[in-house]
């Protein structure tokens, strides 16, 4: 898991918006230059907001059942 002391509530937040600036205003191509970074700080971003139900951020929902849809 990363450290959570890794960035400042405004530092998860600017990188989580250049994250998602790039995807909205270069589609795809942004999509692919998004750094890891910006990935974790969306991530985290969503899963601090609540988006998210509480049953799905559990380790066993990242296993697949046999022919289950992505």
């Amino acid at each position: 898991m990363a450290d959570p002391a890794r960035w400042t509530d405004a530092e998860m937040r600017k990188l989580a918006a250049r994250g998602v600036l790039k995807v909205d205003l270069l589609g795809t191509r942004g999509a692919m230059q998004v750094t890891c970074d910006e990935v974790a700080a969306m991530a985290a971003v969503i899963a601090l907001s609540g988006a998210l139900p509480a049953d799905l951020l559990k380790p066993e929902t990242l296993k697949r059942k046999p022919n289950e849809p992505v």
